[in-house]
């Protein structure tokens, strides 16, 4: 498997962008139209959230796929990237901004999404010099994964598990780096929120992390743009903070989810609709609303 994609990586290094980019789409619609990998897991979610009919959700699935495959292909050409290059992708501005978050020396949480392109967004930051550090699940298949790890750790990301690294987070950001948290997936026993209108269980580590440190949280997105990026960075998210533990975090936790929620809806079509992000049921309301979790989710 890693020689396969090694070889893969070498010849899409090979090819002029604009093909990447030709084959990235052709592939993705092969995946929707052909293999139809999860099409139905991403068209039923995008009637759900969007309120689209059928036909409008199958042509707009098709250019989720799409997007995934170009983005996929890109990403075995990060192995390429260099600073000025980087820095290019990303922009003067939001480098800027970046930088000037990052120079009172506390650190920055970064709330993320699997939305735009999330991984060229860690390795662009950190060929720019900006150092980051990404907390990160592990794919199932080993080979793949050495190889998605390998690639990103190259760039000068600094990849962090999921799970039993608190530690090491506390630590990044008191050297100054920028630690990001993608928190748009199911997370079994997470806390409930709304997201786009229905019960979702989700993450709260980010929200944890800033009630502990109070180190702002900063939206920053990497969407695609015809045939480049913007670099999308939020202002800071307002998170009020309490005597109340428990209420703090599914304030905070809805607020942040609601952030994903906005930014996903600016470019439905760049986000990662296959995943199986509700599993809890019936509508919840607006977001904000307090939820009551359910048994399926404690």
């Amino acid at each position: 498997m890693a020689g396969l994609l090694r070889l893969l990586r070498a010849v899409v290094c090979a090819l002029p962008e604009r093909w990447v980019r030709r084959l990235g789409r052709w592939l993705g619609r092969l995946a929707f139209s052909v293999l139809r990998i999860r099409r139905r897991v991403a068209v039923g979610n995008l009637r759900a959230a969007l309120g689209l009919r059928a036909p409008e959700a199958r042509r707009l699935a098709a250019r989720v796929y799409a997007h995934l495959g170009t983005g996929t292909l890109e990403l075995l050409r990060v192995s390429r990237l260099d600073e000025e290059q980087a820095a290019s992708l990303l922009g003067p501005r939001g480098l800027a901004q970046l930088r000037l978050l990052l120079s009172e020396g506390r650190g920055l949480l970064v709330l993320s999404a699997h939305l735009g392109h999330w991984d060229l967004l860690a390795c662009a930051s950190a060929r720019s010099g900006i150092p980051v550090a990404v907390v990160t699940r592990s794919i199932k298949q080993g080979a793949l994964n050495r190889f998605w790890m390998e690639d990103r750790e190259a760039c000068g990301v600094r990849l962090l598990p999921a799970a039993g690294s608190a530690r090491e987070i506390l630590k990044a950001l008191r050297r100054g780096s920028a630690v990001a948290m993608l928190i748009d997936q199911h997370e079994p026993g997470g806390e409930v929120v709304s997201f786009f209108g229905r019960p979702a269980s989700t993450s709260t580590a980010l929200a944890r992390l800033a009630r502990a440190t109070r180190v702002p949280v900063v939206p920053v997105f990497l969407v695609r743009r015809g045939d480049g990026f913007v670099l999308d960075v939020g202002e800071p998210v307002p998170l009020r903070w309490t005597q109340d533990r428990r209420g703090d975090l599914h304030r905070a936790t809805q607020q942040l989810t609601t952030v994903v929620e906005e930014a996903i809806a600016r470019c439905p079509e760049q986000w990662l609709w296959l995943h199986r992000r509700w599993k809890l049921g019936k509508d919840v309301g607006a977001p904000g609303r307090r939820v009551v979790k359910s048994p399926t989710a404690s």
